[in-house]
């Protein structure tokens, strides 16, 4: 230290200063990005609970939640790992996001198919309610009918509504919970024309007719539009699709010019308005298509 001179004690003193601010900023970011990989995981986990426990029991689907989250907890370790070793850390980072995000997405998918599932099923199960009120039975014993020789999804939704009616849940909470768990407007609808016809007395029936036939005819009607519209549809999926086709040929074909659009600043400018105007594009298409009944 004494060799070193008042100069060198300076740089010496500078150097250990920055090295002491360097660790401590490092120190603080690492504490950082442990605490939200905690509180990540942490609320990651409730969400796939209450994934497992309420939204797929919504739709019928019974899983373990535990079994659920040991399943996943392997995909987000396993697949990420194979993919930074084969790939790179890139496409590890985002097979770890699709990951995370597959099961939500796979409810949204299974909830949307159960519900244009039960579009056409609320029709017939109201006709076959009204035939078997047309045949002396009670409202009640209508609806075991319903569970007794309709498909699913219908019939497991009203067997639930029997169910909650035996255990003493009035019938008309029973079947407004049964509208709110479908989320589908026919089956407020039906809930409502119910809850009106057993509240004036009489007419039930008539009234299961007349929603069955509006039901029907909207449903055809929808399905007129959405074949009128297909071509429509398609032709924005190509377009859509014909730039990034377009950019994988060229990549082939010129890598060396291609590699500019993710190595420099411009080239990123060029994506991200590419990016954006075909967003735009793909809402102006689907706003053209879209009729609404």
């Amino acid at each position: 230290m004494r060799g070193l001179g008042l100069d060198g004690v300076t740089e010496w003193i500078d150097g250990a200063g920055w090295a002491l601010i360097i660790g401590v900023v490092a120190a603080l970011l690492a504490l950082v990005a442990s605490r939200t990989v905690q509180w990540g995981s942490r609320e990651h986990r409730h969400h796939l609970e209450h994934l497992t426990e309420v939204e797929f029991a919504e739709l019928f689907l019974f899983l373990d939640p535990v079994r659920f989250l040991q399943w996943n907890l392997m995909a987000a370790l396993a697949l990420p790992l194979i993919t930074l070793i084969w790939i790179g850390a890139q496409a590890a980072a985002l097979v770890l996001l699709v990951v995370i995000v597959t099961p939500t997405l796979v409810y949204r998918w299974l909830r949307h198919r159960r519900r244009r599932a039960l579009e056409p099923q609320l029709a017939e199960a109201a006709s076959a309610m009204a035939s078997s009120l047309r045949s002396g039975l009670a409202f009640g014993q209508a609806l075991e009918q319903v569970v007794k020789h309709q498909p699913a999804p219908i019939s497991q939704e009203f067997a639930l509504v029997l169910r909650e009616q035996r255990l003493g849940v009035p019938l008309d909470k029973a079947l407004q919970g049964f509208a709110a768990r479908v989320d589908l407007p026919d089956a407020r609808m039906l809930v409502t024309t119910l809850a009106i016809a057993r509240e004036l007395g009489g007419g039930l029936a008539e009234a299961l007719e007349r929603y069955a036939r509006m039901v029907r005819r909207r449903l055809a009607l929808e399905n007129r539009i959405r074949a009128l519209t297909a071509q429509g549809k398609l032709q924005g999926w190509i377009m859509g699709a014909l730039p990034i086709g377009l950019a994988v040929i060229l990549w082939w074909l010129n890598p060396s010019e291609m590699n500019q659009l993710v190595e420099s600043p411009a080239g990123w400018a060029v994506i991200a308005v590419l990016v954006v105007l075909e967003w735009v594009g793909f809402l102006l298409i689907r706003r053209i298509v879209q009729i609404r009944v």
